[in-house]
């Protein structure tokens, strides 16, 4: 892998007032490794996987070798025959976009269902537990009820036999 100080500076990238020095290591290293022949025809490659770009690729080679076999032969060649190819290419194009799309539209259906279920879902269980905790408050506050009621009949009782042992 080469290092950025052995791969000359981009053209005009001084003009921004920025020293080339001032970037982090681990971005001059990437930079440097994005530059290689390498990484260029491996994106090249990539690029090149591409079904309507290989298409425009292969139409634009025909083109080419036709000027170069005979240089007036583009004025006898049949454009008619070259714009139904491109109109072609861009028809498959449109139709893998509108595929796609409809793909990411779906998927954005499914996510909403699955919003919906998971609130409907986290709802339900909230409601439940706040259900359950009415519940137990209301019970605790009946048992305190009762309690008080048992601890004011004992005050009574307390109350009316001291009553009785002072008069005596």
């Amino acid at each position: 892998m080469k290092h950025i100080k052995d791969i000359k500076p981009l053209e005009g990238f001084s003009s921004t007032g920025e020293r080339p020095d001032s970037f982090s290591p681990a971005l001059q290293n990437l930079a440097a490794e994005w530059q290689t022949e390498e990484h260029k025809e491996q994106a090249r490659q990539e690029i090149a996987r591409n079904q309507v770009l290989a298409k425009i690729q292969e139409a634009t080679k025909i083109i080419k070798d036709a000027k170069q076999e005979d240089p007036g032969s583009l004025h006898r060649m049949e454009w008619d025959c070259v714009y139904d190819l491109s109109a072609n290419v861009m028809d498959e194009y449109t139709k893998s976009v509108d595929g796609i799309l409809s793909q990411l539209n779906q998927l954005y259906r499914k996510q909403y269902l699955w919003q919906e279920a998971a609130f409907v879902k986290d709802s339900h269980r909230g409601a439940t537990l706040i259900g359950r905790a009415e519940e137990w408050m209301r019970l605790k506050e009946n048992h305190l009820e009762f309690k008080q009621a048992e601890l004011a009949r004992s005050a009574n009782v307390i109350k009316t036999t001291i009553e009785r042992l002072t008069k005596k």
